[in-house]
């Protein structure tokens, strides 16, 4: 091979071996990036690992018990209701039902309504989960009747004509029976702030369920990082081989070139 065709050789070698070393460098990044996301996935399933779910507690007519998994809409059933920023509401609220003066705002007078106000839009279908979050989150307080006859106040229908229960006042001096609405005031004279740690009505479970798509989406994010880290490793092994190569054939072109120069310098001398 003559001096010039083995510069311009050189040339092309050394500009390939430059960007099998640039993508050696992408590949090596791009592997780093899997490290994190490896950490991310493995922080995610840690905090997926504490999933729990609060129940309700059902006694039947036979008086027998059982806890069902609670929803906005189940506990309103069963007399509780939500406290949300010291305001008192009966019920979550469909998130189709818009207020007729402003169609961007969820019905008044529902926790949906609320959060919204507060900054926090919940499109949401009421669920177990739903309600497990937001009471977990601090941002819905649970409410249960939690009162003393004596006082006279009670939640109930004032009669059978009534269309759903409210605070009734009996005096009881008189008997005189006062409908009380559902003013804030009266409510917490009747119901009185809870917990899955104070009342008896409520517990806080293991989400099974959760935690089994906790584990199911765990394993399928690492088997499509680890997938990716194997070709990433292939890929790297197959450059390396490559830039070996180019790395001989660099030192034998330099090596002929180094040779083809001194043959030329003896003859002159």
């Amino acid at each position: 091979m003559g001096l010039s065709s083995s510069q311009a050789r050189l040339l092309t070698l050394t500009s390939r071996q430059h960007a099998v070393e640039y993508a050696a460098q992408r590949l090596e990044a791009q592997k780093l990036q899997l490290a994190n996301d490896s950490d991310q996935v493995y922080n995610d399933y840690m905090k997926r690992l504490d999933a729990s779910k609060v129940q309700y507690k059902v006694i039947q007519p036979d008086g027998s018990i059982y806890y069902d998994d609670a929803t906005f809409a189940k506990l309103a059933q069963n007399n509780f209701m939500f406290n949300v920023d010291g305001k008192v509401y009966l019920e979550l609220g469909d998130a189709s039902e818009k207020d007729p003066e402003d169609s961007t705002k969820y019905k008044p007078g529902t926790v949906r309504r609320a959060l919204q106000d507060k900054g926090i839009d919940i499109s949401a279908s009421d669920s177990y989960t739903l309600l497990t979050a937001l009471i977990k989150e601090g941002l819905v307080v649970l409410m249960e009747e939690s009162f003393d006859k004596e006082s006279g106040y009670e939640y109930k229908k004032l009669d059978e004509s009534s269309p759903a229960p409210s605070i009734v006042y009996t005096d009881p001096s008189t008997g005189e029976i006062t409908d009380k609405g559902m003013l804030s005031e009266e409510i917490f004279k009747v119901f009185k702030n809870t917990s899955v740690a104070t009342s008896t009505m409520v517990q806080e479970i293991s989400d099974d369920k959760e935690l089994r798509k906790a584990e199911a989406q765990y394993e399928a994010d690492m088997n499509r990082i680890n997938a990716k880290d194997a070709r990433y490793d292939t890929e790297l092994s197959q450059l390396e081989t490559e830039r070996n190569a180019i790395k001989n054939e660099i030192d034998t072109l330099k090596t002929v070139a180094k040779d083809n120069v001194d043959r030329t310098f003896k003859l002159f001398t």
